[in-house]
């Protein structure tokens, strides 16, 4: 399916040319008054936001602390629907350095890198909802900050305020106007019963299955994992953290383009609690809800490179807001 409007001629061109008319053209307000709905819909792990006031803010802030900030797009996988509208999966990293004080800490002059997915839906030449997901993880790394230290700042920094500890739970969300079921296409349908098995059912080996061996994960925290060990490790990491997690897929899109592999985006969620030691440490009973984004790179049906993006430092914060009894409901 082809796309048209205005200036841009595809999906792929209009998202990376709106994301730099508003970061690198500094377009901020006016461009998102033009491209961002009023009342947009952003679920983030940091939050949800029922406004185009409250994306401004958000995209001011993050300039302030990150002024020569860089969006390099990477890839955007798309559907469009019938009635002209169309989602698309942006994939993207920052480059910028940290010379601005802000909700990460005092300036430290440090060069930061880090890893988005954020998934559009445009109506109307507007996006009208958006699905958002950052590698605060990475930010907090490249900070020279372990990610926790960095969330238990923040619970702090919030509370001395007065405020309440903020996150991203599905009870905080407004009901999607999209309809957009998981594609029955054949390819879509193998990896997601697959994930379901590694994920869901906590069957570990469905890994030498759904990977090829020579894979790689790009991994929350700027990580990278290589081939089925080190992809294993990652899973068994989150899973033992929480041994009870519902896996959930919410969201799949597929793209087959010439001389491309198969690439599928997809968005899910965890949710379980966290009552066993693995990836987030000691065990403290915290209900966590986990927002993910992943774009995978599928060829004669194996994954070869994969894209995960989870935010641990919301994640950590979930956690540190149980440990102080102050856990947001």
């Amino acid at each position: 399916m082809k796309y048209e409007s205005g200036k841009y001629t595809s999906v792929p061109d209009y998202i990376y040319g709106i994301t730099r008319e508003i970061w690198e053209d500094r377009g901020i307000g006016r461009k998102l008054q033009e491209y961002y709905a009023a009342d947009i819909l952003l679920r983030a792990p940091t939050g949800f936001t029922g406004s185009n006031e409250g994306v401004v803010s958000q995209t001011l802030q993050t300039l302030h602390q990150f002024p020569d900030r860089q969006l390099i797009g990477e890839d955007v996988i798309w559907t469009g629907y019938d009635d002209g509208s169309f989602l698309s999966s942006h994939r993207l990293t920052s480059v910028m350095r940290h010379t601005g004080d802000g909700i990460l800490g005092p300036a430290t002059g440090r060069l930061v890198r880090s890893r988005i997915i954020a998934d559009c839906w445009v109506k109307g030449g507007k996006v009208v909802e958006e699905w958002l997901v950052r590698d605060q993880a990475a930010f907090a790394r490249c900070l020279g900050i372990e990610p926790s230290a960095l969330a238990r700042q923040m619970v702090e920094r919030e509370l001395q305020n007065g405020q309440a500890v903020t996150f991203f739970l599905p009870e905080h969300d407004q009901l999607s106007a999209l309809e957009d079921p998981v594609p029955e296409d054949g390819t879509v349908l193998a990896i997601t019963e697959h994930l379901h098995r590694i994920w869901g059912e906590k069957d570990t080996s469905g890994v030498r299955d759904l990977y090829f061996s020579g894979a790689l994960l790009h991994a929350p925290g700027g990580d990278v994992r290589y081939g089925h060990d080190d992809i294993d490790t990652f899973v068994v990491g989150y899973l033992a953290s929480f041994p009870d997690a519902v896996f959930q897929i919410d969201a799949a899109r597929v793209n087959r383009d010439i001389e491309r592999p198969v690439r599928i985006a997809l968005r899910w969620s965890l949710r379980g609690t966290h009552s066993g030691f693995g990836h987030f440490g000691e065990p403290t009973g915290a209900a966590v809800y986990v927002m993910g984004m992943t774009h995978l790179d599928v060829t004669q049906g194996r994954v070869v490179s994969e894209y995960t993006v989870t935010d641990e430092v919301s994640i950590w914060k979930q956690i540190h807001a149980h440990r102080l009894g102050c856990a947001k409901g």
